[in-house]
């Protein structure tokens, strides 16, 4: 029979929740975009506007939206790999889209808003449990000391080719 290296190591993904949450946040942009396309999301054009003019603010909304689908994609990737940076910028955007959602809630309580809030509450609270495992690696690791002239990665004794602090 054969094993693999799962079946005998637990494999830990620390934003695994995270990860989910901001993939399927990417598929409702994409869903978003396809409805703004076909006329399903009102963009207030005006009903005697050009025909060039609708063309162009229908391209740029969804323009727009589809790059934050990407966006949301990328951020998922990077949270494989999370260094502070991506970690802080996962977790603001989860708080964003919680403040969003809350507003939503407010203005029109709907089944839509309230599953984006905990949707995104899930994700805010995995990336908040799984920043132990947040790489020091950022451009802010290999600063300058100004009154030692050493720098950070030196005092660290920091092993470049291996990655591991000595």
């Amino acid at each position: 029979m054969n094993r693999t290296l799962l079946d005998e190591t637990p494999v830990e993904d620390n934003f695994a929740v995270a990860q989910v949450a901001l993939y399927l946040f990417a598929i409702l942009q994409c869903v978003v975009a396809l409805m703004t396309a076909t006329g399903a999301v009102p963009l207030g054009i005006a009903a005697g506007a050009s025909y060039l003019f609708r063309l162009s603010t229908i391209v740029n909304s969804v323009v727009t939206i589809l790059c934050f689908a990407v966006g949301y994609c990328l951020l998922a990737r990077s949270l494989a790999r999370c260094t502070r940076l991506v970690w802080r910028i996962g977790f603001e955007i989860f708080l964003l889209n919680m403040a969003v959602a809350s507003l939503g809630i407010a203005a029109n309580p709907n089944l839509f808003s309230v599953l984006t809030f905990c949707l995104s509450a899930a994700g805010a609270l995995s990336v908040w449990r799984g920043r132990h495992a947040v790489k020091d690696n950022t451009i802010g690791s290999v600063r300058t000391d100004i009154r030692s002239g050493q720098s950070h990665a030196e005092k660290n004794e920091v092993s470049v080719g291996e990655g591991t602090t000595n």
